[in-house]
């Protein structure tokens, strides 16, 4: 391979990592989680589905920056109250380090683990902190993002804005 293909290549490989694996019209899947808050096993997803919209973001327990994604994602959900959000750490199921993290940086929506095996396959999230996926009442994706930026934020906000004052 010369110098241009690999150059090449790696800024492919640069511009889809900065994607999340699922895109728009991609669907969110119903599956069991365990809420480190309240210790429950049940469907988040399904939880939601009276929600005109829900937010679904996955990161590691240490990960600084998807902590902040997560509290750019609780000014959202507070200000829009049919709008359904959670997280899930992929990176551990150590419930109280999951909830004290929570705590700390003012996180008031579930964030949980996942107890079905193959949320994987159906997220394709492969061990990738900052997924996110946006998607309206019936589950159709319709943004997705690794992670926030100011610009992405800005983005995301307009677009729930949209969907839920319509």
């Amino acid at each position: 391979m010369n110098t241009k293909s690999l150059l090449a290549a790696a800024l492919l490989g640069c511009v889809l990592a900065a994607n999340a694996a699922l895109k728009p019209g991609d669907s969110i899947s119903p599956y069991i989680i365990h809420n480190a808050d309240t210790g429950k096993e049940y469907c988040q997803v399904c939880a939601y589905g009276t929600k005109q919209a829900k937010i679904v973001a996955f990161g590691k327990l240490a990960d600084d920056k998807f902590w902040s994604d997560l509290s750019e994602l609780q000014a959202l959900q507070d200000k829009f109250e049919n709008l359904g959000v959670f997280a899930q750490v992929i990176d551990s199921k150590d419930m109280g380090a999951i909830k004290a993290a929570a705590a700390k940086h003012g996180i008031h929506f579930p964030v949980v683990v996942a107890v079905e095996k193959d949320w994987d396959d159906a997220y394709q999230v492969h061990g990738e902190s900052r997924t996110i996926y946006y998607a309206r009442r019936n589950n159709a994706i319709a943004w997705t993002s690794r992670g926030l930026d100011q610009k992405k934020t800005e983005t995301l906000k307009e677009l729930v804005a949209k969907d839920l004052q319509s």
